[in-house]
């Protein structure tokens, strides 16, 4: 089917039934292909009205900009009903969706949500541009969503910054202000550097992966430039990472190869690259961030961070970086992925991918709290603070602070918000909050915090788990039954001793059968409990819920890690139970 539409608005809405199988829809101008998505559709009709006419039965629009082609015919055609056609409309502004969200997590107003890229400050503005697709709740159809804010907690979508095209999927990068005044543009542009993921799309099944440049004059619509600044090296090298040099006077380029393989690449003026180095940092994977972190007293140290937390500090001169071989993670879960940080602040402020699954919602994932990095010396080693950012101090409005020994208190939250209950417990103390039915436990002298009333997948667990779904875990990081036992997780009817290979050395058949065993066994997911390891003896502990997401930062920052809850409330009763000495604070963000 196909019909034809002259673009007069700024907005094409394309009818999305979510989840659905998918079905490439392609819009042609002047006979040329212009864009391609691979869009669910349901090929069940509404209830029909009055006159019997059967109408498209979706769960919401998604926003197709239509700015470059205003005012020409577009033809639309895929195998779809023609209900489906009939269902589009046009809009000048992108549609307001009415869904309960998180209140300073930012998500996407539809669709799907990962990797933010491009973090830039320019102009009092932060802009935060992600991995989109406004298609569907599923990834697909990568383009780059684009978001800004002035405080950091509260976010305004704006036009969809990339679509994907005949080279490819718009893959992650990242982007800077043109100071140097490179590529002829004026010092104010702003630039973005991403992937093409050629060989990712029909459309683009006979290309490569390569990285490439996209600009803006105004902040809000942006031009991909023709060409491509690296041609394709080794299977999906991608996620590049430029920023400025000032010692050297040289722009790099982190970028990720393969497996645990990156490359550095140094260039005077953004079009011609050459790699210094490749590199290997075990469990780093995908996303690269290369960045100066400040050592708080003085001095800083250089960090390479990797997708899944992992990084490595030491020496970098604009064209190698030198480990110090120790690796460090910076998260207990699974859920945070892929944080990047900011071009242009004077603090290193980093945002994650928060996995979460928002299940009956019109969007999937949303992003974390932004978070001030540092490096704390502790002996011959350094720990990472990241410490929320001063913003989200700054937006903090107290409406409880009580000294508790041994007692307890309730507050009733009757404004729906963000919530943050911070707790400072003095050596040898524990506490319960009960936080909207989510219950969080630290056990006098334990060390750590049980968390109960996590959903279904909210903070995939590392380490000490099963890790069924990423099969290149190593066996030492499988499930622990005894972290399982002293959670109260049966382990009723499994084998007393299920044998571990080791990796590297195990046959296929012998992973595949460990794999098997290990899958059979029950795992905190399954008793929507996770255990957050604190260290002895915490000093502060803060507690922010938003919806159905929850952060945890012990000690300023020294300690943090997130997690979705089953619930998505923003409003509600908490209680505070404490055992010894505890001062109770809760505040709201507004």
């Amino acid at each position: 089917m196909k019909k034809s539409f002259v673009i007069s608005q700024q907005y094409l809405l394309l009818p999305i039934k979510a989840q659905e199988e998918t079905r490439q829809v392609a819009f042609y101008c002047e006979g040329k292909k212009v864009l391609e998505f691979a869009v669910p559709v349901s090929d069940c009709a509404a209830a029909g009205d009055k006159a019997g006419k059967q109408a498209y039965a979706f769960n919401y629009y998604a926003p197709i900009p239509m700015r470059e082609w205003k005012g020409k015919e577009i033809c639309i055609e895929g195998d779809v009903p023609k209900s489906f056609l009939e269902a589009i409309a046009f809009s000048e502004e992108m549609p307001d969706v009415a869904q309960k969200r998180p209140l300073i997590h930012f998500s996407a107003n539809v669709g799907w949500l990962n990797d933010p890229n491009g973090l830039m400050y320019h102009d009092g503005v932060y802009h935060m541009f992600f991995q989109y697709n406004p298609c569907d709740t599923r990834w697909q159809n990568m383009s780059w969503g684009h978001a800004v804010s002035r405080d950091l907690l509260h976010w305004e979508q704006k036009e969809t910054a990339l679509l994907p095209d005949e080279d490819g999927p718009m893959y992650s990068g990242s982007a800077i202000v043109n100071e140097q005044g490179m590529l002829g543009l004026p010092e104010d542009a702003e630039i973005l550097f991403y992937t093409c993921a050629g060989g990712s799309s029909e459309w683009s099944r006979e290309k490569k992966y390569v990285q490439k440049i996209a600009y803006s004059t105004d902040g809000k619509t942006f031009r991909k430039r023709e060409g491509c600044i690296l041609e394709h090296i080794t299977r999906e090298n991608r996620d590049p990472k430029v920023y400025w040099h000032e010692g050297k006077k040289i722009y790099y380029m982190a970028l990720f190869l393969e497996g645990y393989d990156y490359a550095i690449f140094n260039s005077r003026d953004l079009v011609h690259w050459e790699m210094t180095q490749r590199l290997s940092l075990p469990e780093a994977r995908e996303c690269p961030d290369l960045q100066k972190v400040p050592v708080e007293g003085g001095g800083y140290k250089w960090m390479f961070w990797g997708a899944d937390g992992y990084y490595f500090l030491g020496d970098f001169d604009g064209s190698r970086f030198e480990t110090d071989g120790v690796m460090h993670n910076a998260y207990q879960t699974m859920l945070p992925y892929a944080a990047q940080t900011f071009w242009g602040t004077d603090r290193v402020i980093m945002v994650p991918w928060m996995r979460t699954d928002n299940k009956g919602k019109v969007f999937t994932s949303v992003m974390g709290v932004p978070r001030q990095l540092s490096l704390v010396k502790k002996g011959d080693d350094f720990i990472l603070r990241q410490k929320l950012a001063d913003e989200f101090e700054n937006s903090k409005e107290r409406v409880l602070e009580q000294n508790l020994a041994g007692g307890e208190i309730t507050h009733r939250q009757e404004k729906e918000a963000a919530l943050e209950v911070k707790l400072y417990p003095q050596k040898g103390a524990g506490f319960e909050v009960n936080l909207y039915g989510t219950v969080l436990t630290m056990e006098p002298g334990s060390g750590r915090i049980v968390i109960e009333g996590i959903a279904e997948r909210g903070g995939h667990i590392k380490g000490d788990t099963v890790l069924s779904s990423d099969k290149e875990r190593p066996a030492s990081e499988q499930i622990s039954r005894e972290r399982l036992a002293a959670q109260g997780v049966s382990l009723a009817g499994l084998d007393e001793e299920i044998p571990r290979p080791v990796w590297g050395k195990a046959t296929k058949e012998e992973i595949k059968q460990f794999r098997k065993k290990v899958e059979q066994m029950p795992s905190w997911a399954d008793a929507g409990v996770r255990v957050l390891e604190t260290g002895a003896d915490p000093v502060s502990i803060s507690i922010l819920t938003d919806g159905e997401v929850l952060e945890i930062t012990v000690d300023d920052g020294l300690v943090s890690d997130a997690y979705e809850t089953a619930a998505d409330a923003l409003c509600g009763e908490v209680k505070i139970k404490a055992q010894g000495e505890v001062k109770a604070e809760i505040s709201q963000i507004a």
